[in-house]
């Protein structure tokens, strides 16, 4: 890669990084503020589990949708590293979103409460946008000569044809 090159990945990189944060940020609030359905807690065994897949469920869905416009974008700005394009930008909103909580005043409240929550939103943090790029790229990638990859012969680029 270039320089201009390496700036250009750099900048996409905290732009998409910003947009990711601001996305999660927005998105998740949004989606706190949907109550569960009627028939919700009759699925589980308790109320304390249902409150707690309902709470994990639109977790979920909301980095799953605040992480769609950053893979598509991160696929369309660099085809072949978008990917990793996407991993920077995830890590980077991860450590900006994670950073006020390292604070010791609020750490030990996290880490006495449900640790395994606070590190499983990380992970889907930084992993959703380069699984949404890699799923793009890859769905994308099959279809380019009109037919599957598997079994089929190989495609000459050349003047060939």
């Amino acid at each position: 890669m270039t320089l201009t090159a390496r700036i250009r990945f750099s900048l996409a990189a905290l732009a998409l990084a910003a947009g990711y944060f601001y996305l999660l940020i927005y998105v998740i609030g949004w989606m706190s503020a949907h109550h569960w359905p009627s028939w919700w807690f009759d699925v589980f065994p308790s109320r304390h589990v249902g409150a707690v897949m309902w709470l994990f469920t639109l977790h979920t869905g909301a980095v799953l949708l605040a992480a769609l416009p950053i893979g598509i974008a991160a696929v369309i700005i660099a085809r072949q590293n978008a990917v990793l394009l996407a991993l920077i930008a995830a890590s980077l909103s991860t450590v900006a979103a994670m950073a006020p909580s390292l604070a010791p005043t609020i750490w030990p409240i996290i880490w006495s409460s449900h640790p395994v929550f606070f590190i499983t939103d990380q992970i889907k943090l930084v992993v959703a946008a380069p699984f949404i790029a890699w799923v793009l790229r890859a769905a994308s990638s099959n279809h380019r000569f009109g037919r599957s990859r598997v079994g089929a012969a190989p495609v000459s680029h050349g003047a060939d044809r």
